[in-house]
């Protein structure tokens, strides 16, 4: 009620209980008077008296404390300090306030009759006691004998994903993430930790709100506003407890959720920004005149080349042909080749003239999309009962021509001490989402291949021939798209001509005209109950899990492309994605003394399923229109599958802390799974401990103000790498007069678990208040990979899937922050990360014709051009060596190994044939690495040669393998002002820039693609000192052939981020009712160097560059989050 209300009641009541006695002649009229007046004064000093306005400033010893929470005890009324530390809250005398700030020890302050409290708060050493996310469970930094690294809300909200996988960019020491496109919705590929399996699952596990998920394929469901906290867990006593899906680490994400200790809020935030393509593609030939003259001259070099009698004739009449630049490309106003180049300087003549300019494919599909996100949270809760409820739109349009992506989610976590011995929660997210993917087709009509590989003659509009006229588009108006030879037939005035780049595809029309793009409706979430049986034992119990629908349409219009002989298609693919655990938990925490033990006792089910349709029809009725209902003809049959699987789980774990500095941990999981036969289950676990050493009293005037040491070791394995049904043989079934039913593929009923065994070495340091330091070394050795094992053709099939060969993977990982300036109105920090990782093959799998292990496995790899072999690096490159270019010719030359046996310098005959080994028997590998293994008198000696095919195979002593990589970000504030930027770097590594080959290579003929403007540096005459062979229309095979000519360093340095904010000071918006305001601007992929424009290591797992890359887009934000 209104005190002021309150009061004139009080008053009325008073004056009309007065009247009454007086207009009565009572004998106790004075002492009534005397008892009321009392009365009065007392209730007016209450309601006066009962609440006042507090104010003060928060500070530590180095100056104001912005974000420290003020509770009033007891009730869900509170406060937080701006920017300067400072805050205002109404309480009542007697009230005690709570002062809580994460790194410091909380306070309490009685409110007295000062209107003033001010507070200096004291540090917790070190955040010793943070609370860590780990597995089924918490622990704190100083406890946890594994290694885990929780990344913070604020950090993750700096950058603009779509979903947590990418914007874990650059935070954890040992986690690279490849951003595999910047089509909007992507999802990373998070690694941890290395390279595990060859050919096995590389993936981590995904643990959201202690359920785990089906693959990271639902990431998107979860939207990055309403994550609390990302927690990785790398080491085996973090992963142990996971068992058979923890050997590549485990992630960890919490969402939100209401809490007692701070004062009920609602939050609004909104986003605005832009994406676009900062980060340079490939440099190519941009000009027609310079590229005509390339083509020209790779024709006149065939003619030289094979011996033509007029090289330059040969040349003049090929060049506007289809074997040249194409019959009706000519876009000058020369007729004949001889009109149009100049031999003496193999460029377009002086006087020639454009009949139009042809518009590049760059320019028009890619420009700017414009992206942008509102969230709205609200949070609150009592002693017994939290909640937190979100809503959040995305609307983001990729910098790609009808490429973006949609979301709206919603979450809703509920908490409640229904009794005091009960706790119930549930927490449910949805998300519906959509995705257009316009122009991406996997294939030749991809609209990032056009980008860079169509030449620079070839318009995107066409042309009639010989002029610069437009061809009209009579079906959709304006202009119709080139697709080559087709576009002659649907002119108004039709005519005859092919394309030699790329005839009957326009991906430019097609990301117009057609339409491929997907609708998901996604939900995650569970219920939880713990029972409190006494103070030191509980149950707790957990059901959850996720489902998704995801539709994808892929409608290819009915007029212009490949399938304008259809009518027009459409291809409706289904797939509907679920799985769900069930978990029951017994946990004992006990106290005594110095000592405290926790022990859990487990049992958890996971089921998990993937159902897939695929329906296709054409001969649309009415174009737009995706429904099958609306295509006539179905031509190919439907097709589809189930994939289920399941795992059983018994577990248990204990921890012991003794004295507060010495902590113990072990753990032992079983899991038995449905994707295995005779070997169904598999055992894990692991041990750990770690030593508090700063505690010790010898250590009370060191210099280190923590220090911890700790060693774990544990066994964690691997289930994924095979498919469901890969152990069990399948069958084909086929009605031809009846049921037929004919064996498929063979399976391995012994096939089992890959296993891990990961030892592991660490320290953690602090230097006061200004230093962090935390190293650790691991080594993990997997054995029972699984590998393809070839089996004789008697038998009838070519290979099984099998368990044999061991990798070993090792790193050392360190994190150090450094607290540089600490003052009131200026703070600067820096934090620097990094590993350096080996890989090595340690067993090969058995050669089934030798009995013994494989001396070199050059087919295996999946990665690229790798071979595995003993004591090598699965990343090490294996392929022919590059020798350059003959300066005579101008060929490609590479180099051939031989064994010159006389010692004469010559390759003799049969002295490079290496599939006889040197005591006469055969080689099971035909390999120089064999020979030279067994050999005892080998004197292996290179020559170079122009045929390919006699280039020697061979490892090249260079690795994708990094010498070292991370991260370092530098933050701070001035005064109401915050900044950060995060960059990202590699160093020591290769790989091989694919893209880069077929941009340096006529092999498609002389106007088959465009080129890298390094073709300039080609080879021209007789004499010429070059690495970049001549151009021959392919004449001169195999010079962009897979050597080690393209094998390019993988060094760079991005800034991944920068971020600049600032909060609007609290006195400015006192009296709105609005708590705080803070505005943003922010900037992702902001800067790239690499040893070359367009190529981007981090695009693909082994660094390699590919064909169709969406690279990943620049984005520019501005934001503004309030907060009631």
């Amino acid at each position: 009620m209104n005190k002021l209300l309150l009061k004139n009641c009080f008053f009325k009541f008073y004056l009309r209980l007065l009247a009454l006695i007086n207009s009565n002649n009572y004998t106790m009229k004075t002492k009534f008077n005397g008892i009321l007046t009392l009365l009065l004064a007392f209730i007016v000093q209450v309601s006066f008296a009962q609440v006042k306005t507090i104010t003060g400033t928060v500070s530590d010893n180095s100056g104001s404390l912005p974000g420290v929470s003020v509770i009033i005890k007891g009730s869900t009324i509170g406060a937080e300090t701006d920017f300067d530390g400072k805050y205002s809250i109404k309480a009542k005398a007697g009230d005690v306030l709570v002062f809580r700030y994460l790194g410091y020890k909380p306070s309490e302050k009685i409110v007295g009759s000062s209107n003033i409290i001010n507070l200096t708060m004291e540090e917790d050493a070190n955040v010793l006691e943070e609370i860590v996310v780990v597995g089924y469970g918490t622990s704190t930094k100083k406890s946890f004998t594994g290694t885990a690294t929780t990344v913070t809300a604020e950090n993750l909200e700096a950058k603009n994903f779509t979903n947590v996988s990418q914007a874990l960019t650059g935070e954890v020491a040992g986690v690279s993430v490849i951003n595999t496109s910047g089509q909007p919705g992507t999802i990373g590929t998070v690694r941890i930790r290395g390279y595990g399996s060859p050919l096995g699952n590389r993936a981590p596990l995904y643990v959201i709100d202690g359920v785990p998920f089906s693959g990271a394929g639902e990431l998107n469901a979860i939207n990055p506003g309403d994550i609390k906290t990302t927690t990785v867990l790398k080491d085996a006593t973090a992963t142990a407890i996971y068992g058979s899906r923890g050997a590549n680490g485990v992630i960890l994400i919490t969402t939100k959720s209401g809490s007692s200790n701070e004062k009920s809020y609602i939050e609004v935030d909104v986003k605005s920004g832009v994406n676009f393509q900062q980060i340079a593609r490939y440099d190519v030939i941009k000009s027609p005149e310079q590229y005509v003259g390339l083509v020209w001259e790779g024709l006149y070099n065939r003619g030289v080349v094979t011996n033509n009698a007029n090289p330059t004739d040969f040349a003049n009449n090929t060049l506007l042909t289809i074997n040249g630049i194409g019959d009706g490309y000519n876009m000058w106003d020369a007729a004949t080749g001889d009109a149009l180049i100049d031999p003496a300087t193999r460029t377009v003549r002086a006087g020639v003239n454009r009949l139009y300019t042809p518009e590049r494919y760059a320019d028009i599909a890619f420009g700017t999309g414009i992206r942008t996100e509102t969230n709205l949270r609200m949070s609150g809760g009592s002693e017994k009962s939290k909640y937190f409820v979100s809503a959040g739109y995305l609307e983001d349009a990729g910098y790609s021509l009808n490429s973006e992506y949609k979301r709206y989610t919603t979450r809703i976590n509920l908490t409640s001490d229904v009794k005091t011995w009960l706790k119930l929660g549930a927490n449910f997210g949805y998300a519906y989402s959509e995705s257009k993917n316009n122009g991406q087709t996997d294939g030749a009509e991809n609209i990032f291949e056009f980008s860079d590989k169509m030449a620079p003659l070839y318009p995107v509009y066409a042309r009639y021939p010989n002029t610069g006229n437009l061809v009209p588009d009579p079906v959709y108006g304006g202009a119709q798209f080139d697709y080559g030879s087709p576009t002659g037939l649907t002119a108004p005035v039709p005519f005859t001509r092919s394309r030699p780049n790329s005839d009957l595809l326009n991906p430019i029309g097609s990301a117009t005209l057609d339409f491929v793009g997907s609708q998901e409706h996604a939900i995650n979430g569970n219920f939880s109950a713990d029972f409190k049986f006494t103070d030191w034992l509980k149950f707790e119990t957990r059901f959850g899990g996720q489902y998704s629908f995801n539709r994808r349409h892929n409608a290819a219009n009915h007029v212009y492309g490949p399938s304008s002989n259809s009518n027009g298609t459409l291809t409706i693919s289904d797939g509907i994605n679920w799985s769900k655990t069930f978990l029951q938990l017994l946990r004992f925490n006990k106290s005594f003394d110095d000592h405290s033990l926790e022990v859990i006792a487990a049992h958890e089910t996971f089921e998990t399923s993937l159902a897939y349709s695929q329906q296709y029809k054409q001969e649309v009725l009415l174009p737009g229109v995706f429904n099958l209902s609306n295509y006539l003809l179905e031509n190919q049959p439907s097709f589809g599958y189930i994939n289920e699987s399941g795992i059983e789980s018994y577990f248990g774990q204990a921890t012991y802390n003794y004295a507060n500095k010495y902590f113990f941990s072990g753990s032992i999981r079983t899991d038995g799974s449905s994707r295995f036969i005779n070997e169904k289950w598999g055992t894990f676990g692991s041990v750990g401990g770690s030593w508090i050493v700063s505690e010790e009293d010898f250590m009370t005037d060191s210099f280190l103000s923590y220090l911890k040491l700790k060693a774990s070791y544990g066994i964690t394995g691997d289930q994924q790498g095979p498919g469901t049904a890969t152990a069990f043989t399948r069958y084909n079934t086929s009605y031809v007069g009846g049921l037929a039913i004919s064996e498929a593929v063979v399976g391995n009923p012994d096939l089992t678990w890959e296993t891990s065994k990961m030892i592991q070495g660490g320290v953690e340091m602090s230097f006061g208040n200004y230093l962090d330091v935390n190293v650790d070394y691991y080594r993990k050795n997997t054995d029972n990979l699984f590998f393809n094992q070839r089996v004789g053709p008697s038998s009838g099939i070519s290979s099984i899937l099998v368990n044999d060969g061991e990798v070993l993977n090792s790193g050392l990982e360190f994190e150090v922050n450094a607290y540089l300036i600490k003052k009131e109105d200026f703070s600067l920090n820096l934090s620097f990360n990094g590993e350096m990782l080996s890989n090595e093959m340690v067993t090969l799998p058995l050669d089934v014709s030798t009995g013994l292990p494989k001396i070199i496995d050059e087919n295996s790899s999946t990665d690229g051009n790798y071979a595995f072999t003993e004591g090598r690096s699965i990343f090490d490159f294996y392929m022919r060596e590059w020798a350059g270019v003959d300066p005579s010719d101008g060929a490609p030359m590479w180099y051939q190994y031989y064994d010159d046996k006389n010692n004469n310098n010559v390759l003799d005959a049969g002295e490079g044939d290496f599939a006889t080994l040197e005591d006469g028997t055969s080689s099971s590998t035909s390999t120089m690495y064999e020979y030279q293994l067994l050999a005892e008198n080998a004197n292996i000696k290179k020559t170079t040669t122009k045929t390919y095919a006699d280039g020697t195979q061979k490892y090249i002593d260079k690795s994708f393998i990094p010498d070292l990589r991370g991260a370092f970000r530098i933050s701070g504030k001035i005064k109401n002002f915050d900044f950060s930027t995060q960059f990202t770097y590699s160093l020591g590594g290769y790989a091989y820039d694919a893209q880069y080959a077929e941009l340096m290579s006529d092999r498609f003929g002389a106007a088959g693609n465009n080129y890298h403007s390094d073709i300039l540096l080609r080879w021209q005459n007789p004499g010429d000192v070059t690495g970049v062979p001549i151009l021959s229309d392919n004449a001169v095979v195999n010079a962009s052939s897979t050597s080690s000519r393209f094998i390019t360093s993988t060094d760079y340095l991005g800034l991944n981020n920068a971020r600049v904010g600032y909060t609007v000071p609290s006195n400015f918006i006192t009296k709105s009712g609005v708590d705080s305001i803070n505005l943003w601007v922010s900037g992702d992929n902001l800067f790239l160097n690499t040893v070359r424009n367009g190529f981007n290591p981090n695009t693909s797992e082994a660094g390699n560059s590919g064909r169709a890359l969406y690279a990943p887009a620049t984005t520019i934000t501005m934001g503004v989050r309030v907060k009631f």
